[in-house]
């Protein structure tokens, strides 16, 4: 018998349904169909779901794990004879290879509390209620009188438990201990766990006294994830080079994950709450209140302000659009291999996650920025208005005091340069729907004002010569 071997390059993914098929077509029904299965495949943090009942919306899905694995599928041809003692006997013809299987689904979790919508009746009987909570059709007066018709009360949550899978630490099995700091009384519903902030030192504008040094419990956690070799010493030789920096302009810089960074930070710096340099990871030690030079690494809150279809040229950091139940997607890495990452492997590489781009720090005149609002330092905006700007600012006074909104720029200084980059965003745009075939083009002119009181912009006057207008595009 010889084994063909030329379908090897066919890949295929394996679902192993948790039930016994015996009916296909019912089976792919309950999976969504081959179109949703389709999807799932396509997207590698998207679990699969199984409805036990397609038909009921409010039925909660089973979710099945993507799990990497190793297979072959074989097509055999056996045939049966009959032996001497009349027994049947199978002779294997024919072995083909189909494809190989490198993905399988597996429905290991548990699946969420079911609520059928049903209510009591005065009898004691249940009865259906779904007719009243959907409407049949929704053409022609069908859908107005459904929704003048009277309604059930049945709003059940999009999902009852915060976990699927079982483990010794899982919270539906352990009692939570009240807090020793903690003096709150009164009704606890709603209430969670502390937040858990990595052992990080989180501070308000108005402290009186800059932390120094980091918590010996974020020492610790550096030593457990075995990050205080050669990637603290990276890390410490940025903020030697440069007192603050954002999250993103560090994972772009040094190539390092959030998984690592979500140590190493804690461990050289301290983070702004509020104030000009919120959002911003500050050296310890280093008050940026008492530096006037420090105000070219001040934030700069940028919102992007155009039509919905140019909008969407441009991708979101959050949508609620877009939003995923827990239970829907899960990790693309797992949370505990942080000290398996291959640092030198990361850093050879343009992009970070596959995603993050060198220089998503930075705002340039001839590229979008890489999402709808970003946080920019000054020094890390390469236009050629904004750095004449800062470079003609006049020297701050000696008894000049940092400013809880505005630092030690002017006021009204950051809203004229949102309204120069906003010029620049919106010729991108504009290029972006004429690429596109769009209509929906938007005039060049500056952007809505994104500060929260009434004050006046302040204006800077440029020599023409001054101003290198090569970047424009």
């Amino acid at each position: 018998m010889e084994l063909k071997k030329e379908n090897l390059n066919n890949f295929y993914s394996c679902i192993e349904y948790p039930g016994i098929v015996k009916n296909v077509d019912k089976a792919l029904e309950t999976l969504g169909g081959t179109s949703e299965i389709s999807k799932v495949c396509s997207k590698t943090n998207r679990r699969l779901e199984l409805r036990f009942r397609p038909n009921d919306v409010f039925c909660k899905p089973a979710c099945g794990d993507r799990y990497k694995t190793n297979g072959i599928i074989l097509k055999i041809k056996v045939v049966k004879r009959k032996s001497e003692n009349g027994e049947e006997i199978g002779l294997i013809k024919n072995c083909e290879i189909l494809g190989r299987v490198t993905t399988s689904f597996k429905f290991k979790s548990i699946c969420d509390f079911q609520f059928l919508p049903m209510m009591k009746m005065p009898d004691g009987c249940l009865e259906d209620i779904s007719e009243s909570l959907l409407p049949k059709r929704v053409d022609g007066d069908h859908l107005r009188q459904w929704l003048g018709s009277p309604a059930s009360y049945f709003l059940p949550p999009a999902a009852f438990s915060r976990i699927d899978s079982q483990s010794l630490n899982t919270y539906m099995f352990r009692r939570d201990t009240k807090d020793k700091n903690d003096q709150a009384t009164g009704s606890l519903i709603g209430r969670t766990r502390k937040r858990r902030s990595g052992h990080a030192v989180f501070v308000s504008f108005n402290i009186p006294k800059v932390p120094t040094k980091p918590r010996e419990k974020a020492i610790k956690f550096l030593e457990v994830k075995f990050l205080n070799g050669q990637q603290l010493e990276i890390i410490k030789k940025c903020f030697e080079e440069r007192p603050i920096w954002s999250k993103l302009a560090l994972m772009c810089v040094t190539s390092f994950q959030h998984d690592q960074l979500k140590y190493l930070l804690p461990v050289v710096a301290y983070y702004f709450v509020t104030g000009p340099f919120r959002v911003m990871w500050v050296r310890f030690g280093y008050d940026p209140r008492k530096d006037p030079n420090s105000r070219i690494y001040q934030t700069l809150d940028y919102r992007i302000r155009a039509p919905a279809g140019l909008l969407s040229l441009v991708k979101a950091k959050r949508s609620d659009a877009n939003y995923l139940l827990p239970s829907k997607s899960t990790h693309t890495v797992a949370k505990s291999v942080v000290i398996t990452k291959d640092v030198e492997a990361i850093e050879q590489s343009g992009v970070v996650d596959g995603r993050i781009k060198k220089d998503s720090y930075i705002y340039q005149p001839n590229c979008l920025p890489p999402a709808r609002q970003m946080f920019y330092q000054y020094c890390d905006i390469k236009v050629a208005e904004i750095e004449a700007m800062l470079g003609r600012l006049p020297k701050v006074v000696n008894n000049a005091v940092c400013d809880l909104k505005h630092g030690w720029l002017p006021s009204g200084f950051d809203n004229q340069c949102r309204d120069i980059i906003n010029i620049y965003v919106t010729k991108q745009l504009n290029k972006a729907a004429l690429a596109v075939g769009s209509s929906s083009l938007i005039k060049e002119e500056a952007g809505a004002d994104d500060s929260t009181d009434n004050e006046d912009h302040w204006e800077e006057e440029f020599d023409e010569e001054e101003v290198d207008e090569s970047d424009e595009a």
